[in-house]
């Protein structure tokens, strides 16, 4: 699965801010559940990892998942935010999903150097 099409909202060397929009039609939703659908924490996840890759550049390879909250369920239709910062000297990737302020998800991967 890929990640999902983002808009920039803003880029420095070291934090990303993208604006997505969790569209019905993905397919993360189908089965996820029956009747009340909802985006699994694995895309989330996933996709944090796919953009950071995107935007600075190659990572390594996931060497553990940290602190990992899922406050709410991310529904279809929803715009999410999505925060990355990186530090390249841990090789640590912190991410945060919002929607209207609320928190949805966040965590760290940390990389394999």
């Amino acid at each position: 699965m890929s990640a999902p099409d983002a808009d920039l909202v803003e880029h420095t060397a070291t934090s990303v801010r993208l604006r997505i929009i969790a569209d019905a039609g993905l397919v993360h939703f189908q089965g996820h559940f029956p009747g009340t659908p909802i985006l699994p924490g694995v895309a989330q996840v996933d996709w944090a990892i796919r953009f950071a890759q995107q935007y600075f550049g190659p990572t390594g390879t996931v060497q553990r998942l940290e602190a990992l909250k899922f406050n709410d369920r991310v529904l279809p239709g929803e715009t999410l935010v999505l925060a990355l910062d990186w530090s390249a000297e841990k090789t640590t990737l912190r991410f945060a999903y919002t929607a209207d302020g609320q928190a949805k998800s966040s965590g760290r991967v940390v990389f394999n150097a």
